[in-house]
């Protein structure tokens, strides 16, 4: 009831959109006789800043502009080659890319924000890598009949996926994609399977919440499943393809992620306004353009959400050695040969220090010179795969890892 009655208001607040959009045009137009005044763009920061508060964010496209390689530009080409119910795997390509580059897979987070979230993370491969990217669907326009979705169906798209690249694939896994990509990697190296990783990449994932502790860690572990499952999953309307479908809505998320820095939200928004007041338009686009992406949400399948937050996070089932899949316990002791770099922001504070690192404990049959870990200094959960440390810091070292291992299996195969 409570996802329908949102649904209203927010289509209540159309119309007022709509008015208020009309209103800006017009006191932002060239031929507005204040609209180069200071009154006029005090009236432009009070009509923006109002109609993003209200306003509903619709997902981004990736739209990768051209890639400068050794002084050429190249174009970015981007295909579905996957179609599932509740994910798309998309190919970007650039142009002349080297017939024999690595294959990458990029596993987006599914924690209520669209892969686009992290599409300047996956950017920084674009010159070097046949990148493959899981753009999860919004579980409320899957309609009902497309099945269940839970935490093993997603770890199943992920071999899907792997399968599709073939054998020498990377992975590189954002948040709490790091779980089910390590479950898939353990699951693959069970059986053998040539198309398992030949790198895997984690990031700020939870791989065992018990190391080191923080807020949001004690919070989550004072939750219980039924309250959560009361509380949080709620019926998708008529109105979209997934009516009747449970979900956990994305604007519940993203509330939860807002009211943890609400002080640096609230501060954002201000700046804003005195940005469009003073004319500093450099400043006011980079918002638009932080909010425009990080404001549209989606929908996860209430089966996904609740499995992954029993297994994850209230019992963590991959550390205890109670985690399954396809009937079978899964174990890191069966990674042998897949090369695992695990990487932290220094002051995460979601997934803190030696969370992410767990993974590298656990696989203990693992040769010391096939693990790595680093920890980026001064950054947050946000920070370690965005922004000017990411790109001159972090993707670099990742893209070491995988060339250096790519190269070693290339040697091996010849």
């Amino acid at each position: 009831m409570q996802y329908h009655l949102y649904d209203l208001y927010r289509q209540s607040l159309v119309p007022v959109n709509t008015t208020l959009d009309i209103v800006h045009d017009i006191v932002t137009h060239e031929k507005f006789p204040f609209s180069k005044t200071r009154y006029g763009r005090f009236r432009k920061a009070a009509l923006e800043s109002t109609i993003r508060l209200i306003k509903h964010y619709p997902k981004q496209g990736f739209e990768y502009p051209p890639v400068t390689v050794d002084g050429i530009e190249c174009p970015i080409s981007e295909e579905v080659v996957m179609e599932k119910p509740f994910c798309h795997l998309v190919r970007f390509r650039r142009e002349g890319l080297p017939e024999d580059a690595p294959k990458l897979l990029c596993v987006a987070a599914l924690s209520g924000h669209h892969a686009t979230l992290a599409r300047e993370t996956f950017r920084e491969f674009l010159p070097d890598y046949e990148v493959y990217v899981t753009d999860w669907k919004d579980a409320r326009d899957v309609p009902l009949d497309a099945g269940k979705f839970g935490y093993e169906e997603y770890t199943s798209y992920l071999v899907d996926f792997m399968e599709h690249l073939g054998p020498n694939n990377h992975v590189f896994a954002i948040c709490q994609a790091a779980v089910p990509a390590l479950t898939a990697a353990c699951h693959m190296a069970k059986k053998d399977n040539i198309c398992r990783p030949k790198t895997l990449t984690m990031m700020a994932g939870p791989i065992d919440i018990r190391v080191n502790p923080n807020e949001f860690s004690k919070k989550v572990l004072k939750i219980s499943a039924k309250a959560l499952e009361r509380v949080a999953i709620h019926k998708v309307p008529r109105r979209y393809e997934g009516a009747g479908r449970l979900v956990y809505p994305g604007t519940m998320q993203l509330g939860g992620f807002m009211s943890m820095n609400m002080k640096s939200h609230m501060d954002k928004h201000v700046q804003f306004f005195k940005d469009i007041l003073r004319g500093n338009a450099d400043d006011a686009d980079k918002h638009r353009d932080f909010y425009d992406e990080y404001m549209a949400v989606l929908d996860m399948d209430a089966d996904f959400y609740l499995e992954t937050m029993d297994r994850i996070f209230l019992d963590q089932h991959l550390p205890k050695g109670l985690m399954k899949h396809q009937g079978e316990t899964i174990n890191c002791s069966d990674i042998t040969d897949i090369a695992i770099l695990t990487l932290e922001g220094e002051n995460d504070d979601m997934i803190s220090l030696g969370q992410t690192e767990a993974a590298l404990h656990l696989c203990d049959n693992l040769p010391k010179k096939l693990k790595k870990h680093y920890v980026q200094k001064g950054v947050g959960h946000y920070g370690i795969f965005n922004g000017s440390k990411y790109r001159k810091d972090v993707a670099p070292k990742i893209k070491d890892w995988i060339n250096k291992h790519h190269e070693q299996a290339a040697l091996t195969a010849d």
